[in-house]
């Protein structure tokens, strides 16, 4: 299983981050690797069991859902389904919130593990470096739009340092 953890300190209160990490539905708004998601629960919109669908840019899509949620504090997410994915299988990630001085230190640990010979050649090559980019851009995305109030781009997440 490889993982990778990125650690970044946003500028605001744990409430704030948290509560745009529990929009759980609308993770596009600040992920700059989709072009949309949404619940996929009707009556569960967040918490834990609560599921979402996200369409990658520029394609492919994967199911999620809340496997352990402690609010304020930590959220793990499972992906279990997925279609026009690179050969990867068991794929998830763990956030976590400390609050220091009214700021937010935001951890985020991406786990998967590749499939096939395929997956093995391909994962030290391409893989991990593009889940590591992907990885740093989520938090990028998140600091981005908890300053801005705007929906990340592409252009714009090349701006954030």
């Amino acid at each position: 299983m490889e993982k990778i953890t990125v650690t970044r300190t946003i500028p605001f209160p744990k409430k704030e981050v948290w509560a745009v990490l529990d929009d759980f539905d609308n993770i596009h708004l600040w992920n700059p690797g989709l072009k949309d998601s949404h619940s996929t629960t009707k009556d569960k919109k967040t918490g834990l069991g609560a599921q979402r669908h996200c369409d990658l840019a520029p394609f492919g899509s994967f199911e999620e859902r809340i496997t352990e949620y402690v609010p304020n504090k930590k959220m793990v997410i499972d992906i279990y389904d997925g279609a026009k994915l690179p050969p990867i299988k068991n794929m998830g990630g763990v956030i976590e919130l400390t609050e220091v001085n009214n700021k937010t230190n935001v951890s985020f640990t991406f786990q998967y593990k590749t499939k096939g010979l395929m997956g093995k050649i391909m994962n030290p090559i391409m893989i991990k470096p593009k889940m590591t980019e992907g990885t740093e851009s989520f938090l990028k995305g998140l600091d981005h739009y908890l300053k801005t109030g705007r929906k990340i781009t592409k252009q714009e997440l090349k701006k954030v340092s």
